[in-house]
């Protein structure tokens, strides 16, 4: 695989990073805690309706604010599982979104990574 270059700032220190694409996402989210696809999912609004992706949007910000920390950043891909959740459930709806939700979690493990949209 052809690798991506990242420049990061950690602690007032800039470095360049030679990356495997699938590798990305685990080693910016260990060095900085977020990856650029994490930033603009938590930067969508929160919708107003329907009630039911409300619901599930503010329990899965509430999840990454107070047990994501717990459990450290492990999470391969970009987005991470509960942006990725939360994309899904607004594009593709409850049922559909708890099915692409599942199957991604199903998937997050250390031998995948990369880049992975619902």
């Amino acid at each position: 695989m052809k690798e991506v270059s990242r420049t990061v700032k950690v602690n007032g220190i800039e470095a360049h990073l030679n990356l495997d694409p699938a590798l990305q996402a685990t080693v910016l989210r260990a060095l900085t805690g977020t990856t650029p696809l994490d930033i603009e999912v938590d930067a969508l609004s929160l919708p107003i309706k329907p009630y039911w992706l409300k619901l599930c949007i503010r329990l899965l910000k509430w999840y990454r604010l107070k047990l994501s920390p717990k459990l450290g950043q492990r999470c391969v891909y970009e987005p991470s599982c509960s942006r990725y959740s939360e994309l899904a459930f607004r594009k593709h709806g409850f049922l559909k979104g708890v099915a692409f939700t599942t199957k991604r979690l199903h998937r997050c493990r250390p031998s995948n990574g990369g880049i992975d949209l619902p």
